[in-house]
């Protein structure tokens, strides 16, 4: 009896809103925050194409936090005349404008490069709840306040004389009229700015900056006007807003005595490689698409489509404008291993009077989707794809489909469980059974991975391994 006494009193605990004795403890080391704004070194004003240079002018002996950040900008509409209407990428907004997003060290070395940044930024905003997009990314970014747009694609224009579109198309959108400008956010979504750890930048050498790149003329908005020249627009006012935090002489002293001893300071997060392939016109039934990666953690594959006229047409959202080829199943050989095993079957559903398509099968490609970023099941997992618009039966319309696969051995875990493909001689195969090509198809496939960031001690530098 007096075991068990002894027993239940240790298991006993006082509830927290029981505990008034707790006090709130002070942060160590105690740390000073100001937010700074770091402008563009090459000029102030840019147009498709070209590049904007954010350096990290920050103070020296201080950290960043990155997770923190956000870039600023104003989008200028300089179009032609009165109905020059300029709509932003429902799903993305302002991040289309960002067509490579590229980081380099003090010494040159490159840190992060995401080619085709607006595409993946275009899925990611599709896999977030209703109200964080038609919410926060609405007010930030310019993305559309409706669930349930479907944007248009190279085949799914604005039919005179009804300028503007349909409310399918353009309902909810941001917009920007002829001589106007509108100033939007964007926290980049980034490897280098996502991690979860102050990123030692005042301890480095040299000045790391970012480079943007920014897209050809007509991919990143669709104009609201009959005239297929009718885009032209420019960027300015850019802004990269940092908070920053300097620490006293004592702990910057023992922390510059800790790199000169030569202890690597290391901290890890996630980033995408962009793999990029074509499908040519006509090519149903199964094809056979080589990828390669040489990354050490490939953690998830997700594949987009594209219709190559969409990437320039004036009236499309080139982002977003993703195509499901009437796709009827598909999988990945990955070190050549089949991934899945089984296929992954999907079907169109589509609206066909209010009921969709007798036969609909999109669940399964949709769980391995959500796998590849969150676990199957969690209750926060929200997404702006719905039945009617994430496959069609063909490429009149954009479908929100993006091919995934999950290669995590321990899923979503803090230790580095992806698939090793740095040292596999045989690349990635992506095997997809198409029933509509009507028109050339770009492939890109972001490979999700790890990456190790590492500050130096003794040379001062700042590099990335993955």
């Amino acid at each position: 009896m007096e075991q068990e006494r002894t027993f239940a009193e240790s298991m006993s605990e006082t509830p927290y809103q029981l505990r008034y004795s707790d006090i709130l403890r002070v942060g160590t080391p105690v740390a000073t925050m100001n937010y700074h704004k770091l402008i563009p070194s090459n000029g102030s004003s840019y147009i498709n194409l070209q590049t904007i240079r954010l350096p990290f002018n920050v103070p020296t002996d201080s950290f960043a936090n990155l997770k923190g950040a956000f870039i600023k900008l104003r989008v200028n509409n300089n179009g032609a005349g009165g109905n020059d209407v300029l709509r932003l990428d429902p799903c993305c907004g302002v991040g289309s404008l960002i067509s490579t997003w590229r980081i380099v060290s003090g010494t040159g070395a490159l840190i992060e490069e995401i080619v085709n940044y607006n595409a993946i930024n275009a899925v990611m905003a599709d896999l977030v709840g209703e109200q964080h997009r038609t919410g926060h990314m609405s007010l930030n970014e310019g993305c559309s306040n409706n669930k349930n747009i479907n944007s248009g694609s190279g085949s799914n224009q604005f039919d005179s004389p009804n300028i503007g579109g349909t409310a399918s198309v353009s309902g909810g959108a941001c917009k920007i009229g002829y001589g106007q400008s509108k100033t939007f956010t964007h926290i980049p979504m980034s490897g280098f700015f996502q991690a979860d750890r102050l990123s030692p930048i005042g301890f480095s050498n040299g000045t790391m900056y970012i480079e943007i790149v920014l897209p050809s003329l007509n991919f990143p908005f669709a104009v609201e006007s009959e005239s297929a020249n009718a885009i032209n627009w420019s960027v300015d006012n850019v802004e990269l807003h940092v908070p920053v935090l300097r620490m006293g002489n004592e702990f910057n002293q023992s922390f510059r005595e800790l790199l000169a001893s030569g202890v690597p300071i290391n901290w890890n997060s996630q980033s995408y490689q962009n793999i990029q392939s074509n499908i040519a016109n006509g090519s149903t039934g199964e094809n056979t698409i080589i990828l390669s990666t040489r990354k050490r953690s490939v953690k998830s594959l997700i594949t987009i489509l594209r219709l190559t006229s969409t990437l320039t047409h004036a009236e499309a959202d080139s982002a977003s404008a993703r195509v499901g080829c009437a796709c009827s199943e598909y999988n990945y050989e990955v070190g050549g291993t089949q991934i899945p095993n089984n296929k992954i079957k999907v079907s169109a559903e589509g609206a066909s009077g209010g009921q969709g398509v007798n036969g609909a099968d999109i669940g399964e490609s949709f769980s391995h989707l959500v796998n590849c970023l969150a676990n199957l099941g969690n209750v926060y997992t929200g997404t702006m794809m719905v039945r009617q618009n994430y496959l069609k039966a063909d490429n009149s319309s954009s479908s929100r489909i993006a091919f995934g696969v999950d290669l995590e051995s321990y899923g979503h875990s803090d230790v580095q469980s992806g698939m090793n493909l740095s040292g596999q001689g045989l690349p990635i195969v992506f095997r997809p059974t198409l029933g509509v090509v009507g028109g050339a198809i770009n492939v890109d496939c972001y490979a999700l991975h790890d990456v190790v960031y590492t500050l130096d001690g003794i040379s001062g530098t700042i590099t990335s391994s993955s």
